[in-house]
Order: structure tokens, then C-alpha cells, then sequence
């Protein structure tokens, strides 16, 4: 593995796609405040976090599996990487709530895939997301559309921390839920700064 002080964080993909603005409070400024929801989420984190090894019925689940990829400049953790006997590696992400589809957790888990695919010289093609609070897991397909928007979102990550700006807040339903409202304060933003981008200077 290269030297990892330009990469992007696995991470930050799928705060990125959820909110840009979001993605550059934590990870340009390094700001970052908890609620109920990012408590309960690191709770539910508690058994992924720790790294060890499981075996099921012929399964090798590893936890807290590093992961890198020097192509696309990615670097994180795996919360689960399952190893079947006879088939590729399965990237399963942990994500507090109940079952649904977001496509900004699946791009997450899109780019363990492509790390493990560079790492291990294999072709993924199957994800999987376990929601805590339904106690579910969910597949799904890492298809050429969802490729496309992780490697689309990996290249504007590597731009906003090269040129270190700050989205515009764009208020949304999903503010409400998000922990950063006092610091983003999104619709002061929209009402004073007119422009796409302001600089964190």
C-alpha cells in the first residue's frame, strides 16, 4: 500500500452522498457532534468494531477489516468481510435504523468492494448492508450503475479536500436527523452566501 495521506476516507462516501456539506464539516474542519441517532448507531457498532475472526458453518467473517485501494485512493474499514468457500468475499456494512435502501450506504459499501477487488485480485459483485435496528441484512447488487456513482463520488471527495471548500447548505428533510445542525446551520448559509462553494479560506 502507497503512503494513505491523500486518500479519501471510505467513510466519508457515504456522508457525501447524503449531504456534501455534511462530508466537508467533518472531514475539512473536523467537526462533528453526536445525538441520539450517532450514539445509538456506535452502540450498535460496538461487536464490528473490534477486530477478530469468526467462523460459521465454512465462513470465515472477518471484523474490522482494513481495506485500501491505491487505484482509486480509498482507504477504511470493513465492518464485516464474509469469505465463503465457494464464492468471492461479501462486504457487509452495519448501519443503525431499519431496513431500507440508501443508495449513499450502498456507494459505501461499493468502495470496500472495490479495495477487496484490487487487494485480493477478484471480481464482487454482491454487497450487503445488516440494519441494526431491524436486525436484518439486506444484499444487493454491486451492478455497473452503482460503480459509476461510487468512482463519481471518490473523484469529487478527492476535489473538495483539495480545494478544502465548504458546500452551500441545501435545507432538506434530512436535516432534521442530522447531528450538525447547530454548526452547519444550512438555511443561514442559503440566505447569506449565494454562491455554489464558499472557501474555508
Amino acid at each position: 500500500m502507497m503512503e494513505c495521506e491523500n486518500y479519501v476516507p471510505i467513510s466519508a462516501i457515504s456522508h457525501y452522498l447524503y449531504c456534501p456539506r455534511q462530508a466537508a464539516l467533518i472531514y475539512n474542519e473536523s467537526s462533528f457532534e453526536d445525538n441520539i441517532l450517532t450514539v445509538s448507531g456506535s452502540l450498535g457498532h460496538e461487536h464490528v468494531d473490534r477486530p477478530h475472526r469468526e467462523i460459521d458453518q465454512g465462513v470465515i467473517r472477518e471484523y474490522s477489516l482494513p481495506v485500501y485501494s491505491d487505484k482509486w485512493q480509498i482507504v477504511g474499514i470493513a465492518d464485516v468481510v464474509e469469505f465463503p468457500p465457494d464464492g468471492p468475499p461479501l462486504p457487509v456494512d452495519y448501519k443503525h435504523g431499519r431496513i431500507a435502501s440508501w443508495k449513499n450506504q450502498e456507494a459505501q459499501v461499493a468502495a470496500i468492494a472495490l479495495c477487496l477487488e484490487e487487494m485480493l485480485n477478484v471480481k464482487i459483485t454482491t454487497g450487503a448492508i445488516y440494519h441494526i435496528r431491524s436486525k436484518r441484512r439486506r444484499n444487493f447488487q454491486i451492478d455497473e450503475r452503482l460503480r459509476e456513482l461510487t468512482i463519481k463520488t471518490i473523484e469529487e471527495l478527492h476535489n473538495m479536500f483539495k480545494e478544502n471548500y465548504l458546500p452551500v447548505g441545501t435545507p432538506s428533510r434530512k436535516c432534521v436527523l442530522c447531528s450538525l445542525q447547530g454548526l452547519c446551520m444550512p438555511k443561514l448559509a442559503v440566505a447569506k452566501i449565494p454562491d455554489v462553494f464558499t472557501p474555508l479560506g
